[in-house]
C-alpha cells in the first residue's frame, strides 16, 4: 500500500512540475521557418494557423524596448509580450499591413531578462514575415 502511495505521490509530483510556467506552441502551418537565438527572433510562413512563441534573452544594460518589423498579406494575427506566465497585447497586425517599429515596454518588463514574444492568429493566415529583437 505504501508503495501505491509513493508512487503516485512521484507521478503527481512529476506533473505539476512540467505543468508549470512557460507557454504552449500549438499550430498547423505550411512553409514556415523560424530562428531563435539570444535577443532576436523570427519568423516567416506561407500559412499559419494557431499559437507560436519565442523566447528572447537580453544581455547588458536594459532599454526595455522591442524592435519589430512585420508584414502579413492576408488574415489577422496578435503580436504580445509574455513572462511570468502573464501575457500583454503589443499589436495586431492585419491583412495588408506591415509595421517597422520600437516598442516601448511596460516597466514590469524593465528587469525580465528573457521574456516571450507570442504570436496568435484569429483564423489562417497568409504569407507572414515577422521579424524581433529584445532590448
Amino acid at each position: 500500500m505504501k508503495r501505491i502511495f509513493s508512487v503516485l505521490a512521484l507521478i503527481l509530483s512529476v506533473v505539476m512540475l512540467f505543468s508549470c510556467g512557460g507557454y504552449v506552441n500549438k499550430y498547423s502551418a505550411t512553409i514556415m521557418i523560424t530562428s531563435c537565438q539570444g535577443d532576436e527572433a523570427s519568423m516567416e510562413f506561407d500559412t499559419f494557423k494557431g499559437t507560436y512563441n519565442f523566447k528572447l534573452r537580453r544581455d547588458g544594460a536594459a532599454e526595455n524596448t522591442l524592435d519589430l518589423d512585420a508584414s502579413l498579406k492576408e488574415g489577422e494575427v496578435n503580436i504580445y509580450i509574455g513572462a511570468n506566465g502573464e501575457k500583454d497585447l503589443l499589436l495586431t497586425v492585419k491583412g495588408g499591413e506591415s509595421y517597422d517599429k520600437t516598442i516601448t515596454l511596460d516597466d514590469k518588463y524593465r528587469d525580465e531578462k528573457r521574456v516571450y514574444v507570442i504570436i496568435e492568429s484569429n483564423g489562417k493566415c497568409i504569407d507572414g514575415d515577422f521579424e524581433f529583437e529584445y532590448n
